[in-house]
């Protein structure tokens, strides 16, 4: 199992602007998450701190900037956020997970038939 990097909500949205900018200055992650977000600069800057503390962001100066970049791919944060989650709530139980959120989705005819494909993958020795 993945370790828990213990991302919060909000350290999960800079980090989805990092992984379609990076490497971006704090001013470009700001000017990013303005749209969505009304966040001053320096909460931008301290969710930053705290994403480079936790070793998933990594920071070096240019000039008066500071650019950072991730350290941890959007698949290795969701394996340990999904792991974290499982063992959290489902004390690890993956089949009562996947039930639980498949009878609550609405599922596309295409997505019936991936989850299809996948359940047939794990039926074969």
């Amino acid at each position: 199992m993945a370790a828990a990097l213990k991302i919060s909500p909000a350290e999960w949205e800079v980090l989805n602007v990092l992984w379609e900018t990076a490497p971006a200055a704090a001013a470009e992650i700001s000017a990013a998450l303005a749209g969505d977000k009304e966040w001053h600069p320096k909460t931008v800057n301290t969710f930053l701190a705290r994403l480079v503390e936790k070793g998933i962001v990594r920071v070096r100066r240019e000039g008066k900037s500071n650019v950072y970049t991730p350290t941890k791919t959007r698949a290795q944060c969701l394996r340990a956020e999904s792991d974290s989650f499982l063992q959290r709530v489902f004390r690890g139980a993956t089949g009562p997970m996947l039930l639980h959120f498949v009878e609550r989705a609405d599922l596309s005819p295409e997505e019936i038939r991936q989850l299809e494909q996948l359940l047939q993958q794990k039926k074969k020795p």
